[in-house]
């Protein structure tokens, strides 16, 4: 039995669930679509639990319990920096991130940009827990605001779709889903935009198909435009989020389009990322030690008073010429403070606000009936 902590004034969540009746791809599309504010809570059935900080329908922060990819495993991956480095910027205070940036290790372009890689596959992570993963929502808790960095800004279509590409086959209604508009002509939504999803080279291939015709999705898997796991996977994609037109409703997130700036794949890629030259490159991975991890918010270096604007960045210095010969980084942090001129130290209020067009909180979430005959309607989350 899990023992779920109180977290809200009475205790009680707004709603709760598995993800065997509740896939966190529909609990996903439903929390995008209404707008939800809150924290969602997903216990696995080991005890291990990932809190996610949702802001008007959009993930922002998420916390899991067992540090997943910390940035500090990032940088090491990529061979950002070394492991020594690693070492000294964890023994020096304040944020991984933080240290990094004002020690000159790297710049802020690539803290930020990082970040947002260890966001995404945090994120994606939650589309492969077991069915037996139990829920929780709270609405209007913000269980994270002492917790991490900046906010995180990612379109929740290309969270979506990272999620399904990778382990879209771990959702209980797939092939339900599918079963359902098997036999149905299938057209997209004019309100489609490609780029929102990340789509990559023969996954857009689908698109085009869909885009010249209206075939069946048997039709459209007899055709070999693409592999039978990516055309299944992407169709349920855009069935579940209204995407394919069988003139049900608005698609999820189409009114979000202009305000929420679509995420490349390049950026949700979740094999070895490409970064701009850094001053150290090595190749060697090695884990972070416990506690390491948390988001860092990106600061705004202020500019030293005896250094030139036209000076080139530390992120420009050729490779072996660390800002740190001859001193240790909690010195360098040290006196990029010192020296920094009005720099905020203070972490900014980046977060939407939460009052205006929230929805109602969570309703029913159990699998949509069968319909009887015509066409299908979408799965709703």
């Amino acid at each position: 039995m899990v023992a779920w902590p109180r977290m809200s004034p009475d205790g009680l969540a707004t709603a709760e669930g598995d993800l065997e009746r509740t896939p966190f791809a529909h609990l996903f599309v439903y929390a995008v679509e209404h707008r939800l504010t809150g924290a969602l809570i997903l216990v696995e059935p080991t005890g291990a639990d990932h809190t996610l900080r949702i802001v008007r329908g959009n993930p922002v922060k998420i916390r899991p319990s067992d540090g997943y990819a910390r940035l500090g495993e990032i940088l090491l991956e990529e061979g950002v920096i070394t492991a020594e480095i690693l070492a000294e910027a964890l023994a020096t205070r304040g944020l991984l991130g933080d240290v990094l940036l004002l020690s000159g290790c790297v710049d802020a372009a690539t803290i930020d940009w990082l970040a947002q890689v260890q966001f995404v596959r945090r994120m994606v992570r939650l589309f492969d827990l077991p069915p037996e993963t139990k829920y929780r929502y709270f609405d209007g808790l913000d269980a994270l605001a002492e917790w991490g960095g900046d906010p995180a800004k990612v379109d929740p279509l290309a969270l979506l779709w990272a999620g399904l590409r990778d382990y879209g086959e771990r959702s209980t209604r797939l092939q339900r889903t599918l079963e359902r508009i098997g036999a149905v002509p299938l057209r997209l939504h004019p309100a489609l935009e490609p780029g929102r999803f990340g789509f990559r080279e023969g996954e857009l291939a689908v698109i085009e198909a869909l885009e010249s015709s209206t075939p069946t999705l048997a039709a459209l898997l007899r055709s070999g435009v693409a592999p039978e796991p990516t055309v299944r996977k992407l169709i349920y994609a855009l069935a579940i989020t209204r995407y394919l037109d069988f003139g049900t409703g608005v698609p999820v997130g189409a009114e979000l389009s202009s305000s929420v700036p679509p995420a490349s794949a390049a950026s949700l890629s979740l094999g070895r990322v490409q970064l701009r030259a850094t001053v150290h490159r090595v190749g060697a991975a090695a884990p972070d030690p416990a506690g390491d991890g948390e988001r860092a918010p990106v600061l705004a270096r202020g500019r030293r008073r005896d250094r030139p604007s036209s000076e080139p960045s530390p992120i420009s210095i050729v490779a072996g010429a660390s800002p740190l010969s001859g001193g240790s980084l909690s010195a360098a942090v040290a006196a990029e403070l010192a020296s920094a001129a009005g720099l905020d130290v203070g972490r900014a209020a980046n977060e939407p606000s939460e009052t205006g067009r929230d929805r109602e909180p969570w309703g029913s979430l159990a699998p949509a009936g069968e319909g009887a005959g015509g066409p299908p309607r979408p799965e709703d989350p």
